[in-house]
């Protein structure tokens, strides 16, 4: 097993750990089986240049966080701790939460932008409150 290959496998456990995602969400986002993205973490293999982007944007972090570079240090930075507050009600999601923002996040723009669509009209439909 190659050091890089080791180093990318070491970033994508941390950065899904630190999502609070599983193999299977980030597989079922990036439309691979949970084998293949679990090889990944394992460096058995290695993902592809498209994979990274799509993995960087689930993470929510520049692609350059999961590649390897002289001058980094061997263990992954902690700058998801600076994100915010992790006790605030806004990051206390549930697992089919944190699956849909991950599919989210490997979204196209426009395909993004037709689900905010999508959301703003369901937002719009008058709902039925049932009286006191």
């Amino acid at each position: 097993m190659t050091s890089q290959k080791k180093y990318v496998a070491q970033r994508l456990r941390y950065y899904r750990e630190a999502c609070a995602l599983s193999q299977k969400q980030i597989a079922d986002a990036l439309n691979i089986d949970r084998s293949t993205y679990a090889k990944y973490e394992g460096a058995a293999s290695e993902p592809n240049l498209t994979i990274l982007v799509k993995l960087a944007a689930i993470f929510n972090i520049p692609p350059t966080e999961l590649l390897p570079m002289e001058d980094d240090p061997a263990e992954p930075t902690d700058r998801l701790k600076d994100v915010g507050n992790a006790d605030s009600p806004i990051y206390q999601l549930s697992k089919e939460e944190r699956g849909l923002i991950a599919l989210y996040r490997s979204l196209s723009k426009e395909e993004k932008a037709q689900v905010r669509m999508m959301m703003g009209n369901m937002s719009k439909k008058d709902r039925f409150i049932p009286p006191k």
